[in-house]
């Protein structure tokens, strides 16, 4: 995987132009040509969306079976043979809902990630194959409890997870440690059966390492603004497209008596390095480069470091303690004029059973440094890995993740944020699609797939977490490199 910048930017920019296009001139037609023409609403999608998903694969592998065998083998349906499957009849499917063969004996199939609404789409899809001989046990932790478990299971040799939902970082990390089952054989076994050339190369190289793939991506994520219209409208500002316009209007947002007026989270190691990497990028420079070298002791990563300081100090000190969950519900509920968020939260702004200020979240791209310069927005992919060393066939887990990220379970997701098919639509789609658009082709691309990038990002985001108890950027910044150069020299990655 390389880093990628113009070309990749320009991949990922022609697919959601065109996604663009399809959810906003085309969503009948697009469900028409891609649903056999009678898919149901997007709200019924977790029930209904996949019911005519495969309609023709059940027809020629379930019926064909059925009513073609006994005339095939005797010429009579009916002389009592016709509960003998002929030789090279196709396996019975479990289900519109969940296309593929029915395992003779039951698959119990643990699941670990971590949960947004997005996600929890992707889980009722697998769950469609518990109908056959699966069962799925899946366990929702936050990020970093998630990503921690993965660690420690993986590092036993014989995990007790088979699916692992986590975004292209941490699908990089496992996989340079040699923990991911690489997939390439069985996507060329089932490229035609399941289309999966509609999933965008861009993606794909995302979730691989040195042409080994090791995820089916099911989510395009990245992080932009969002801000309540109405507050802004009745305040009578704009929303800002600059960290500079951004602290000249902090203070008239506090004044209006908004205490956080940013929501951004700033409380752990990961979203300090996210943050610090983004904001980097914005003056120029990635946190890593391609070589495994940093950029740490730069004027830009002191420039950087200032910026997320003075957001805290600011805009609101609560950042330093708020969870992703936090900035959204404050959002959800008017506490939070503007934020820096997922934009796979997007979605949860109009949910009526969580969010008080539904229609009034309005989205914008992602803040910058200076007007038409890189945007402080990174570039992620969420999507199931399979470990090595699992207890049950890969092949199995692979079909199930398959069912579970096809068209159809795709286009059911896509009423939660964007999803990585090319021809997936979904009439329902959040309204944050084109600052998501935006803030991906004009960010700063995806994190480094080089070996040691896992430990600099782990030591990146452990010292500028001690700015919260009092230490100094500049302070922050040496003790990371330090930390950085003496482990990843230890481990021979530098």
């Amino acid at each position: 995987m390389k880093n990628k910048d113009a070309t990749w930017r320009m991949l990922v920019a022609l697919l959601l132009v065109l996604g663009l296009i399809a959810a906003a001139c085309g969503s009948d037609d697009g469900e028409d040509t891609s649903m056999s023409g009678d898919a149901e609403p997007a709200s019924d999608a977790g029930a209904d969306d996949d019911g005519d998903a495969d309609d023709g694969a059940g027809a020629d592998d379930g019926a064909g079976a059925d009513d073609g065998a006994g005339a095939d083998d005797d010429g009579d349906a009916d002389d009592g043979d016709a509960d003998e499957p002929a030789e090279d009849a196709a396996p019975a499917l479990i289900s519109d809902e969940c296309p593929i063969p029915n395992p003779e004996e039951n698959v119990e199939i643990d699941v670990i990630g971590w949960e947004f609404p997005i996600v929890v789409q992707y889980a009722d899809e697998l769950e469609e194959c518990a109908e056959g001989n699966y069962t799925f046990n899946v366990q929702f932790l936050d990020s970093a409890q998630a990503t921690e478990q993965m660690n420690l299971d993986l590092a036993t040799g014989n995990p007790n997870f088979e699916i692992i939902q986590a975004s292209n970082n941490v699908i990089g990390e496992l996989a340079n440690q040699g923990y991911l089952y690489p997939l390439n054989d069985l996507i060329e076994k089932y490229r035609d059966q399941f289309d999966l050339d509609q999933v965008d190369p861009a993606f794909l190289e995302m979730g691989s390492v040195d042409g080994n793939i090791y995820t089916i991506p099911m989510v395009s994520n990245t992080l932009h603004t969002f801000y309540n219209q109405a507050i802004f409208d009745e305040l009578g500002v704009d929303v800002p497209d600059t960290f500079d316009e951004l602290f000249d209007l902090c203070p008239v947002l506090q004044d209006a008596g908004y205490d956080t007026a940013y929501g951004m989270r700033l409380s752990s190691p990961s979203s300090w390095y996210i943050h610090f990497d983004s904001v980097i990028s914005s003056l120029g420079l990635r946190s890593t480069n391609p070589d495994g070298t940093t950029n740490w002791e730069t004027p830009e990563a002191l420039e950087a470091v200032n910026i997320l300081v003075r957001i805290l100090e600011e805009c609101s000190p609560l950042n330093g303690s708020y969870s992703v969950d936090d900035v959204q519900a404050g959002l959800q509920t008017a506490e939070i004029p503007l934020g820096y968020l997922w934009a796979s939260r997007a979605g949860a702004m109009d949910d009526p059973e969580a969010s008080t200020v539904v229609g009034d979240i309005a989205y914008a791209p992602a803040l910058g440094s200076t007007p038409g310069g890189v945007r402080g927005a990174p570039a992620y992919i969420d999507g199931y890995a399979i470990p090595m060393n699992t207890r049950v066939d890969p092949e199995l887990i692979f079909l199930a993740i398959l069912a579970a990220t096809d068209l159809e379970s795709m286009n059911a997701a896509a009423e939660f944020g964007l999803v990585t098919r090319a021809d997936a639509t979904n009439p329902n789609a959040p309204r944050n699609a084109l600052a998501a658009a935006t803030s991906l082709v004009e960010g700063r691309g995806a994190d480094s797939p080089h070996p040691a990038a896992g430990i600099a990002r782990a030591k990146i985001g452990e010292a500028l977490l001690t700015i919260l108890d009092g230490v100094s950027p500049e302070d922050a910044l040496a003790a990371a490199q330090a930390a950085y150069i003496a482990e990843a020299t230890e481990q021979g990655l530098l």
